[in-house]
């Protein structure tokens, strides 16, 4: 009897026991003897057979082939006579290309394909019992089981993800450039399987995945496009249909939610993020009770912590596609007690004496992982969110607005991100991994001083008709003041947001840095665009002027790996657009000098 640790110093965190006994047996079962793998030997089924839903036999008698077996050996034969046949017709297989150097700029650009006039899907069948759904209480008492569908892999697919050498290749450029800012998947359990239907179809679409999201983006054609997009589309569907459950399928759905939203394919990437929601409550996360009932127990505390990190993935892109629409997210918000990823280095390594964990209350002056930071930089979206909602419904019912929540959010940016400072300034290797925290702290604070600072300067997206019923409000020497304060905090914001983009600008002069850029960065690039171009529209501040075409030259360059940089130009040429359109006037700045302000600064930014 080994005595396994679910989740180091966890006693009570996240719904699940700490520790959890697991009965050994003597030797390995047949089905890993036979493939030549490790074998956990848990009873009364290791990991593995459990993972891929077939009989597990420890008996040293060579067992009787079972219907799974005689099925799973029917699927080979039926795809390798598919391939042949491929092949013996002609078929012009273009695999993308791979690259031995790492420094190559084009390493991670994929060769466009022409895309399948149509992609067939054989096989499958949908076993999965609804109770789940119709009355979970009955579901848990009866002891039911997710049943794993399996379905037969079209060439297609294949030849989308290549041979061996080229899965390697789409490894490598996903842990080195989408890992550091998004670790949600264990690189330790991300090996290359051949025939690649072992693996399961959720792993092979997982693989398909990483592709898409390391693929470039190619002149000429849309991102919607891209071969690769449209064939795990497909695939997500085809896996969807027949009842899929599992923490791969959720991962793909995030990295394909990410692709849509850096290639700005709208509505789809709105309507994914909802579905990664969806499908995060339908397999229980974030509980891990509640998870063992759909994806079975885990195995070990590393496991454990990527189920956590895959939820908060769903939780950061939830927020984050929210902030220009300034809709309501549909994650739900973690309990007070909620623990935030461990060190991602810890993580990594399996190293549990390197775990220290925080929950979503711990101060920022805690130390955290990048990976920590992001998720408390998302906690921070989701407070602006809430107050934006609420200060909009005061608006229409003309009641005085609540100008203390606002300094609070801008504090807590403030002091969030003199701590993510220090933590760039001893680890400046981590550059990437903190950039995506860095501007979502940013957008935070510019949005929340919008809801003021934009009568000012002429630009609510409320509407002409919304400011000028605000305008007949009567107004105090106090409220309008806090307005021109907002303003000054807004170009004070709108200037770091510039410093940082001359830095990250230096950064991705290589295309090998340019890969490594997050698409969270841009949100915060164009609002300091807008900003500035307020400023320059009402003052003719001709540094105002020159910050806002050095804001833009940075959007050009992240516009050439994710094209929602292009998007945001055309907001920007929209904004030069509508300054045909009045706003209205508004009293003389100077008359309010010496009044009292009490909207927090920034200045630690």
């Amino acid at each position: 009897m080994t005595r396994v640790a679910m989740y180091p110093h966890d006693v009570g965190a996240g719904g699940g026991p700490p520790v959890v006994s697991i009965e050994k047996a003597n030797q390995a079962c047949y089905s890993c003897r036979k493939q030549k793998r490790k074998c956990d030997k848990a009873l009364p089924a290791c990991a593995l057979c459990t993972r891929m839903g077939r009989t597990c036999d420890y008996s040293e008698v060579q067992p009787v082939p079972t219907a799974e077996d005689l099925e799973a050996l029917r699927r080979q034969l039926t795809e390798l006579e598919r391939r042949l046949n491929t092949t013996s017709s002609g078929s012009n297989v273009n695999i993308a290309p791979t690259s031995s150097s790492q420094n190559d700029a084009l390493s991670h650009i994929h060769t466009r394909q022409p895309a399948p006039t149509e992609i067939s899907w054989e096989g499958g069948q949908n076993l999965f019992s609804p109770t789940l759904f119709l009355d979970g209480r009955l579901f848990k008492r009866i002891g039911l089981s997710i049943p794993r569908p399996s379905s037969e892999l079209s060439s297609e697919i294949l030849q989308c993800i290549g041979d061996a050498e080229a899965l390697q290749h789409t490894l490598t450029g996903y842990f080195d450039d989408i890992h550091p800012w998004m670790p949600m998947v264990l690189r330790k359990r991300m090996r290359i399987t051949y025939p690649m239907w072992d693996g399961g179809d959720d792993v092979v679409l997982l693989f398909l995945a990483m592709k898409l999201i390391t693929s470039q983006p190619q002149a000429g054609f849309l991102a919607s496009e891209n071969h690769l997009y449209i064939a795990s589309k497909r695939f997500i569907a085809r896996l969807e249909g027949i009842g899929t459950a599992s923490l791969q399928y959720l991962q793909t759905l995030i990295l394909v939610a990410l692709y849509e939203y850096g290639q700005g394919i709208y509505p789809a990437a709105w309507m994914t993020v909802a579905q990664c929601v969806r499908y995060a409550h339908f397999i229980g996360l974030p509980s891990y009770s509640e998870s063992n009932n759909v994806l079975g127990q885990c195995t070990t505390w590393t496991e454990a912590e990527e189920r956590r990190r895959t939820w908060w993935a769903v939780y950061v892109v939830d927020k984050i596609i929210s902030i220009g629409s300034q809709k309501r997210p549909l994650c739900g918000e973690p309990a007070p007690n909620e623990i935030l990823p461990i060190n991602d280095k810890a993580w990594e390594s399996g190293d549990a004496s390197l775990v220290v964990q925080r929950t979503v209350t711990s101060p920022s002056s805690d130390s955290q992982s990048p990976f920590g930071r992001l998720c408390q930089c998302a906690l921070l979206i989701a407070k602006m969110l809430r107050y934006v909602q609420r200060t909009e419904i005061r608006k229409a019912n003309h009641e005085r607005l609540d100008y203390s929540e606002v300094a609070n959010i801008t504090e807590a940016a403030s002091s969030l991100n003199q701590c993510l400072q220090a933590e760039l300034a001893a680890d400046p290797g981590g550059y990437f991994s903190l950039a995506a925290a860095r501007c979502l702290i940013f957008s935070a604070s510019m949005k929340a001083l919008s809801i003021y600072s934009a009568e000012v300067l002429g630009t609510s997206s409320i509407g002409a008709s919304s400011i000028t019923s605000v305008q007949e409000q009567l107004w105090t020497d106090e409220d309008l003041a806090l307005r021109l304060v907002a303003v000054d905090e807004m170009k004070k914001t709108a200037a770091h947001v510039r410093d940082f983009a001359a830095d990250l600008f230096a950064y991705i002069t290589m295309d090998e840095d340019l890969v490594r850029t997050p698409p969270f960065v841009l949100d915060a690039v164009y609002s300091a665009a807008a900003t500035f171009w307020s400023a320059w529209k009402e003052d003719a501040d001709p540094v105002a002027e020159t910050s806002l075409e050095n804001l833009k030259r940075c959007l050009v360059r992240i516009g050439g790996r994710w094209r929602l940089g292009g998007e945001y130009l055309k907001l920007l040429d929209q904004l030069e657009m509508s300054s045909m359109i009045g706003q209205g006037g508004f009293p003389d700045r100077r008359s309010f000098v010496g009044i009292p302000m009490v909207i927090s600064n920034l200045g630690g930014m």
